[in-house]
């Protein structure tokens, strides 16, 4: 039982430190499947360093000051080296235990720099990247500098943030491009990001004018260029004149998509004969993803102006389904979650007006949804859809929730589309107003990203277990979720409440409930830890769970500076259930206790014990730390 409690309290700091690494700024009103384990949502890498670090038996060496707290020197290579293999989050881990300072070694930190811009990059964290960037030191090298100048406006305009990044490109190319040798690396590139900041910014204007300069100094030599050039034409309403520009590279995959979008904008091909090319080239199984994404694009817009509802939901589905940082091309495109929802009831209208269904009788529309579930699921999720809003009654619209979201969840984009549904739409402007069922779901899917803090948020509005739920663990996975996002309190009266239902414990109950009052001692909230553990301990009778919640009641009392306390409780851990036992439990304990009495100031009580301890041990580690403990005392 002690491994596993020293395992859980081990796990629990690192999940703090996790979710801590984990958390995203949110600019928004709001954040934003299941994990494999309740409990658990950490990368296989935090496994791997809670394996480790669980394998080590701190009581056995009573938390000793080793002799040496330095750690050795890790290989210059191995940050690269977890990044070769993708494992983002240690290496950043990694980088920033051995981070240098430009005034140590500006050549490392430099390297370093470039390895972290690397890392945000690869894992999408635009914020932690934007705000590293504004902030480097007021002296770096030049070609430093540039090359992270660069990568910020780039990361602005993942942002959206057009107009922040118009700036910063503007005083690179009046600065730097004087000098030809930058000119030549850097220029062309400059002013192509130029032409997106207008265009994420709405200037489209100034966008067109932007490629019409750089054509006028380029020519057309890069495909990128005459598709940039195109997709602004098409932007201004000017379809003709983007055909002319496309006609020559018609052939080529990218510019073929944007080819046809001109000529459905311009009227010079039927909107169904478009969506049917459209839907011809997507059952091309090796598409690329963006290929694929522009196609669902194209589909969707001609299908929307084809009136083909059930064509236009199904596309709009996968456009919205796609887990994208940035929206370059919202002026191209003008799709939102709204538009779905719309979709969704607009198709199941026109089928239930097509079977003279009656608003009202659910019996029908949830027959007609199931009984298209498997051939045809966007007709059957449009049916739900409607139930959900139009429902009868809360059972009924309820029951429509969960069928909804279940077939959704099945879908390779579900995961996404539920989080857009429901938390980017208008129809709710606050999770309260989000369907408690579906609410269950997307704290799931926010836990399993992971994104704590959502997942927090979420959770904070839902009282009660869905249907079917251990409410034993639903309750428990509650609390801790709450903990872990920062929301302690919460979590501690969730605990609470819990408790006072319960009356005895299954050992695996008994063991994860432990994990999260750990939790909350790592978050700091020690009253309220200790208090439950008291609870705890008047609900078991299991003696060795006993002797272990003595020895974290300690902790806390010692935590909250209550030292004389603290030793009493060790020493109760210690002596429990038999006052001779100087196991390996009993002797940490002991030593605990003497640390806690010291700090009191109670030295001779201290002293007693270590000199105590100093007869009975055996292990010369031992006796090193307890006799210079005896040797700090004479000090005092």
């Amino acid at each position: 039982m002690g491994g596993s409690m020293r395992f859980y309290r081990q796990m629990s700091d690192f999940r703090l430190l996790e979710s801590g690494l984990l958390r995203k700024d949110r600019n928004k009103k709001r954040g934003s499947t299941f994990a494999s384990s309740p409990f658990f949502c950490a990368r296989h890498f935090y496994f791997l360093l809670l394996f480790f670090f669980a394998c080590i038996d701190f009581q056995s060496t009573f938390a000793a000051e080793p002799a040496s707290t330095q750690a050795p020197p890790a290989p210059a290579d191995e940050v690269a080296g977890l990044m070769d293999i993708g494992v983002w989050r240690l290496a950043l881990y990694r980088l920033e235990q051995q981070q240098q300072t430009i005034a140590d070694d500006p050549e490392r930190w430099v390297g370093q720099e470039k390895q972290r811009i690397r890392i945000y990059q690869a894992l999408g964290d635009w914020p932690a990247l934007i705000s590293r960037l504004q902030n480097l030191p007021a002296i770096v090298p030049l070609d430093f500098y540039i090359q992270a100048q660069t990568e910020l406006a780039a990361a602005l305009l993942r942002q959206n943030k057009g107009r922040a990044a118009l700036k910063i490109l503007r005083d690179l190319i009046w600065t730097q491009a004087s000098d030809s040798a930058i000119a030549e690396a850097y220029l062309l590139n400059w002013r192509r990001m130029i032409i997106d900041a207008y265009r994420v910014s709405g200037q489209r204007q100034d966008a067109y004018r932007a490629a019409t300069r750089l054509q006028h100094d380029y020519g057309n030599r890069e495909l990128s260029d005459v598709i940039q050039h195109a997709k602004i034409l098409l932007e201004l309403g000017r379809a003709e004149e983007a055909m002319d520009r496309l006609a020559g590279r018609a052939q080529e995959a990218e510019a073929a998509q944007l080819y046809l979008l001109a000529q459905l904008r311009s009227g010079a091909r039927p909107a169904q004969e478009v969506m049917q090319i459209g839907l011809r080239q997507l059952r091309n199984a090796s598409l690329d993803a963006k290929l694929r994404t522009g196609l669902w694009r194209l589909v969707a817009e001609a299908a929307q102006a084809s009136a083909d509802r059930a064509t236009y939901t199904n596309a709009l589905e996968h456009v919205l389904g796609v887990d994208e940082d940035s929206d370059v091309e919202k002026n191209l495109f003008n799709f939102d979650t709204d538009m779905l929802w719309r979709a969704y009831l607009d198709f199941a209208t026109s089928v239930g007006n097509q079977s003279q269904f009656l608003i009202g009788v659910d019996e029908q529309w949830r027959q007609a949804a199931q009984a298209a579930a498997k051939k045809q699921p966007v007709r059957s999720r449009s049916l739900y859809a409607l139930l959900m809003f139009k429902g009868e009654n809360d059972v009924s619209r309820e029951a429509a929730v969960k069928d909804f979201v279940n077939s959704l969840s099945q879908t390779e984009q579900g995961r996404v589309l539920l989080m857009r549904l429901f938390l980017d739409s208008t129809r709710f402007a606050n999770y309260e107003d989000i369907p408690v069922s579906a609410r269950y779901v997307l704290a799931d899917i926010a836990l399993a990203k992971p994104d704590i803090e959502l997942a927090s948020a979420l959770m904070a509005t839902v009282k009660k277990p869905p249907a079917g739920a251990d409410q034993f663990f639903w309750y428990l996975r509650r609390a801790r979720i709450l903990i872990l996002g920062g929301k302690a309190e919460q979590g501690a009266q969730a605990l609470d409440e819990m408790l006072q239902e319960t009356r005895q414990f299954e050992p695996r109950q008994r063991d994860r409930l432990m994990q999260v009052i750990f939790d909350l001692q790592a978050a700091g909230l020690h009253a309220e830890a200790y208090a439950l553990l008291n609870k705890v301990l008047r609900l078991t009778d299991d003696i060795k769970l006993q002797r272990e919640i003595y020895y974290w009641m300690a902790d806390s009392k010692k935590a909250q500076e209550q030292f004389t306390e603290a030793a009493r409780l060790y020493l109760k851990s210690a002596m429990f259930p038999d006052p001779k036992d100087m196991g390996s439990w009993a002797q940490t304990a002991r030593y605990q206790a003497a640390v806690a009495l010291a700090l009191a100031g109670l030295t001779d009580d201290a002293r007693a014990i270590y000199q105590h301890l100093l007869r009975v041990t055996k292990d010369a580690t031992r006796k090193a730390v307890l006799q210079r403990k005896l040797q700090k005392l004479r000090f005092k």
